[in-house]
């Protein structure tokens, strides 16, 4: 059952959170356009270290409301700047609900301007299991990735995500991480969030890459008065699933979009860029909800003269599982290439892992030529070798990174220990873009970041720039 701990310190805390914060400083389902439309594209450039709010208030209060429905649990969605919500989210119709209160409230938090002691304390949590905040603060945050910092950049972008938004509140005072690497054995990301109980954490934020197999441990935290949060729509199996936990009632809830519109969505842009053809479709981590979330509705959306060259095997099945992991997309496409050459479209979330899949096409002496490409993140790489190619056949279309997500789940914690009764499904909107020049960006301190990221440059210099 989803757990409420209101501990009277927290409490506290919040209202001391609320009084400073301005100087610390895939249910809804978002309509999508019939076909896809090039919306303006967001600036892929890093996030300053300190981006003014001057004048954001008016802007996101008018979207709430006018008012402050989180006041009471040391939040304010009003002081979100506009220039984080676009960078990360892009372009989007922002819902007036409860998800989008929260959304905005972590995304207030993200407009940190570090200072040196903060900069070498997120580079400690980051760089050990366990660290003390120097806050003094009695709550202890537990990280459990089914992945990890040293086997994919995007998971380590996602946890100093995490890291940076814990260290807002004072009220943590140790952050308590693991990751299990990819590791194909359900049993050791299970284990991981065993540790965590028996760790004493107060709340566990993490991806569970297994999915379903994960249902247990986390039924074992929850049982434990522990909330469990997801992020980057890491459904503990998805609802309906044989085995699947309920978010909002088995666990805390899970972060991420609406997966059947996010699906929907890539269906649109493949439908007018392919139009009749072969397409390909791509996944992570066999058993994850979120490949398995759009890649249900992604079928079925599609028109009548596209084929998919690979598709599920059933409703509950993935296809095209990469782990994530650049070398197995480059397997994948050679494999699929070799047996259908003329595939005019792609489908996949993870952009870098397209970027090392493309040099199939160099390889086999394959144009990429009226081809369109569906993603969900974006890293530069991908985009940068798009913009060297210069093929005016060769269309991407994204939605956004995501890193932030991790934030959102830190916040999401932490109103719910705070006494808010958080939804158990926070619905991120998203929207499509097209890739234009200006989206390659020469100067990104490190290529593979994705550049809807807020982890200022001064730590992902120190991250990567090495």
């Amino acid at each position: 059952m989803k757990r409420t701990r209101a501990l009277a310190c927290v409490a506290i805390m919040a209202l001391v959170v609320a009084a400073c914060s301005s100087d610390d400083a895939e249910t809804t389902t978002t309509a999508e356009p019939d076909t896809p439309t090039t919306a303006a594209p967001a600036t892929t450039a890093a996030p300053d270290d300190s981006v003014t709010t001057a004048g954001s208030t008016d802007t996101t209060a008018a979207e709430t409301g006018g008012d402050n429905p989180l006041a009471e649990f040391g939040e304010d969605p009003s002081a979100a700047d506009p220039a984080l919500v676009e960078r990360a989210l892009g372009p989007v119709d922002p819902p007036n609900d409860a998800s989008w209160d929260v959304i905005l409230a972590s995304i207030a938090r993200a407009n940190q301007d570090l200072d040196q002691a903060t900069i070498d304390k997120a580079m400690e949590c980051w760089s050990n299991q366990e660290c003390d905040t120097g806050s003094g603060g009695e709550l202890v945050m537990g990280w459990a990735d089914g992945g990890g910092d040293t086997v994919n950049v995007w998971r380590g972008v996602s946890h100093m995500e995490s890291i940076l938004q814990a260290l807002t509140y004072p009220e943590i005072g140790t952050i308590v991480s693991t990751a299990a690497n990819f590791n194909p054995d359900p049993a050791v990301h299970a284990n991981d969030i065993r540790f965590l109980i028996q760790r004493g954490v107060d709340f566990i934020v993490g991806y569970p890459d297994v999915g379903i197999a994960l249902g247990g441990a986390v039924s074992e935290a929850e049982a434990a008065g522990i909330p469990y949060i997801s992020y980057s729509a890491g459904y503990v199996g998805l609802p309906g699933q044989d085995g699947a936990l309920e978010p909002g009632s088995d666990y805390t809830a899970v972060v991420g979009e609406d997966l059947c519109a996010l699906g929907q969505s890539f269906a649109d842009v493949l439908n007018e860029g392919v139009g009749d053809g072969e397409i390909g479709i791509l996944g992570g981590t066999p058993g994850n909800a979120l490949s398995l979330g759009w890649q249900q509705c992604l079928v079925p959306a599609l028109g009548g003269g596209i084929a998919p060259v690979n598709p599920p095997a059933d409703e509950n099945s993935t296809t095209g599982d990469t782990f994530w992991v650049n070398s197995f997309a480059l397997d994948a496409v050679r494999g699929l290439l070799t047996t259908a050459p003329e595939i005019g479209g792609w489908a996949y979330e993870y952009a870098d892992g397209m970027y090392t899949a493309l040099q199939a096409y160099d390889e086999l002496g394959i144009p990429v030529e009226n081809l369109t490409v569906a993603i969900r993140t974006d890293e530069q790489t991908l985009f940068c070798d798009w913009a060297e190619r210069a093929e005016p056949t060769y269309n991407l279309w994204y939605s956004a990174g995501g890193n932030f997500q991790a934030r959102v789940a830190v916040t999401t914690a932490m109103l719910e220990l705070a006494g808010y009764d958080a939804p158990g499904e926070v619905i991120v909107p998203h929207v499509m873009r097209k890739v234009t020049d200006s989206d390659c960006n020469p100067d990104r301190i490190n290529e593979v970041v994705s550049g809807t990221s807020l982890v200022p440059d001064s730590v992902l210099a120190l991250m990567f720039g090495g």
